[in-house]
C-alpha cells in the first residue's frame, strides 16, 4: 500500500508569520492535529497540537502575538506520496513523528499520520478560511 491511498488530503497550510490563535482555529475547524507551515510557498515547518500545549499553553503565552515560526519544528521532514506505508512508518518511527507530510512532484500534497496507519484510510480534510 502507498501513502497516498492512506493519507489525509489536502495538507492545511500557513504562512510562518500567522499567529498561534489562527493555526488553533484551524486546526479545531478543520479537526486536524498539524498544520504545515510555509515561507512564501514552500513548505518550512509543521506546527502539531503539542507543539501549541506545550510552547504556547503551558507557557502561558498570549497565542494570538506568537507566530507559528516560533514554535513550528523544522526542518520539515516529507515522505513521498509513491512511498510504501512500510517505508513511512519506518520514518516516523526513526524520528518520533507522529504525522508526516507527503510530497508529490515536488508539491505537498497530503499528511500521513497514525491514525491513517491504523484505520487504513484516508481523510478528506477540509479548510477553512479566515480573513
Amino acid at each position: 500500500m502507498k501513502v497516498k491511498e492512506i493519507m489525509s488530503y489536502p495538507a492545511i497550510t500557513e504562512d510562518e508569520n500567522a499567529s498561534v490563535a489562527k493555526i488553533m482555529k484551524h486546526m479545531e475547524l478543520s479537526r486536524i492535529g498539524a498544520v504545515v507551515i510555509t515561507e512564501g510557498s514552500k513548505p518550512v515547518g509543521i506546527t502539531v497540537d503539542h507543539d501549541i500545549a506545550a510552547k504556547v499553553m503551558v507557557k502561558d503565552r498570549d497565542p494570538g502575538e506568537m507566530k507559528a515560526k516560533e514554535i513550528m519544528s523544522s526542518p520539515l521532514i516529507t515522505v513521498e506520496a509513491d512511498a510504501s506505508v512500510e517505508e513511512a512508518c519506518g520514518l516516523m518511527a526513526t524520528k518520533g513523528l507522529r504525522r508526516l507530510p507527503a510530497i508529490e512532484n515536488g508539491e505537498l500534497v497530503g499528511i500521513i499520520s497514525i491514525r491513517n496507519v491504523l484505520t487504513g484510510e484516508p481523510v478528506h480534510v477540509k479548510k477553512y478560511l479566515f480573513f
